[in-house]
């Protein structure tokens, strides 16, 4: 638990010094800033649903709603669900290097009866290290997650690589493609059965090792409706492979996922 607690440190410090020195640079001069809006700050919330698994590797599909925050100000402070609340602490030449704090959802066995006897595990707290870089409509980025409370599951990297294309005046589609690396923790609690946990379910032991568990593509289309109100619709297919494609809890290794969101821009 060592390294874990000194990069937390690490982290907050940094994210605070980042976030004074964003607190007291130089404001936009007027003739730079458009008329009526702050440009220090976007901010962009909303309500998005979401249709995917019931858990990870599962066949069974759940409903859920939740909401849809984007906050940044001037570029170097974050709040997002994907990315956490943080800072870049490097952000020139199309290049951004962050680092920031996140929540991930665990899993209880009662999200279905395929994993009855298997226990639960732990939401909890997540330190991120943020890598982007983008030039003209091409992205790459890459996000080091690793939990940091309740149980240990070890960490994830995630890697992409999108591209934006504007198909309309107000409407932009964004795509990528993804694959996320595991380690064996994760891995060993996510996919694997130990011999306890083989008792009680009836599911045969199974060892889950490191590796890449899945590779996919997601498209998201995004439409302004005007000035402030946008809608957005998003589709996503991802293959579960390697170990985790292996694993007793898996009864689907194809993923889909379908995301509808009205979101306000300030």
């Amino acid at each position: 638990m060592y390294h874990r607690t000194s990069f937390v440190v690490l982290l907050i410090v940094t994210a605070l010094a980042v976030f004074n020195g964003a607190a007291h640079a130089a404001p936009l001069q007027g003739h730079d800033r458009p008329s009526g809006r702050d440009e220090d700050w976007s901010v962009r919330i909303g309500v998005l649903g979401v249709y995917k698994p019931a858990y990870e590797g599962s066949d069974e599909y759940e409903l859920r709603g939740f909401p849809l925050i984007d906050i940044t100000f001037r570029d170097t402070v974050f709040f997002n669900a994907r990315k956490g609340v943080g800072a870049y602490v490097w952000n020139r030449n199309n290049l951004k290097l962050g680092l920031s704090m996140g929540y991930t959802f665990g899993r209880d066995e009662d999200d279905s009866d395929d994993l009855r006897g298997l226990g639960d595990i732990d939401d909890g707290a997540t330190t991120n290290l943020v890598f982007e870089w983008g030039i003209g409509d091409v992205a790459l980025d890459a996000r080091y997650e690793e939990q940091i409370t309740g149980h240990d599951t070890g960490f994830q990297v995630h890697l992409g690589l999108g591209y934006d294309l504007r198909i309309a005046e107000k409407t932009t589609l964004k795509s990528s493609v993804r694959t996320i690396y595991a380690s064996s923790e994760y891995m060993k609690e996510y996919f694997g059965i130990s011999p306890s946990q083989s008792t009680r379910s009836g599911i045969s032991a199974y060892e889950a090792d490191s590796g890449f568990k899945s590779m996919g593509l997601h498209l998201m289309a995004i439409h302004r409706l005007n000035q402030h109100w946008g809608l957005q619709a998003g589709a996503g297919y991802d293959r579960l492979v390697g170990d985790a494609a292996d694993s007793p809890t898996v009864k689907d290794e194809d993923q889909y996922g379908i995301t509808v969101g009205l979101s306000y821009t300030f």
